[in-house]
């Protein structure tokens, strides 16, 4: 049985692949947490020793506030930075070549990629993993790259039984 799907990729799409890449990556979460837990809890002993040791109410109450504010606005300012970083890293031409129509064909020996710039076949076998998430279906042909498939933009076939399918054949595959 073959299914095949159509669908669009817009920026969003392409910026909700790599916020999922970075949720998973150890570096970012590792600094998420040191901003969020060692910096604030640094100015909340600060802002102790200034209240219990000199004190200076006014001083103790303003660091404890620059404390709670940078725990609770790190990740939505991380989270913005690395948005601005990936809308630089793709040039025009990327974003061109990235961005469009696709269709996905699951045929029995490979996964058959159509848009735009011609077809490209990806054996079931080099296909590494396949997330879904809220909204997205992400399908790893490497660690870092992956075939962005957003639920909203699906126009034709069957979603459920395009990922039912497809995840048939990477159990064959394996």
């Amino acid at each position: 049985m073959m299914t095949e799907i159509e669908y669009e990729v817009r920026e969003q799409d392409l910026l909700a692949f790599n916020d999922h890449q970075l949720k998973n990556s150890q570096g970012l979460q590792k600094v998420l947490r040191r901003h969020q837990g060692i910096v604030p809890g640094v100015l909340a002993v600060l802002s102790m020793f200034l209240w219990f040791y000199y004190q200076d109410t006014l001083s103790a109450i303003y660091v404890a506030v620059t404390a709670v504010a940078w725990g609770l606005l790190t990740p939505v300012f991380l989270k913005w930075q690395m948005r601005q970083r990936i809308r630089k890293m793709y040039s025009d031409a990327d974003m061109a070549a990235v961005l469009g129509k696709y269709k996905l064909r699951s045929e029995q020996d490979a996964l058959v990629e159509v848009s735009r710039v011609g077809e490209s076949r990806v054996s079931w076998a080099d296909i590494l993993r396949i997330d879904v998430i809220k909204g997205y279906v992400f399908i790893f042909v490497t660690l870092d790259t992956a075939l962005i498939v957003p639920y909203a933009t699906v126009k034709t076939g069957d979603l459920r039984e395009f990922l039912k399918d497809a995840d048939a054949r990477l159990e064959q595959a394996a």
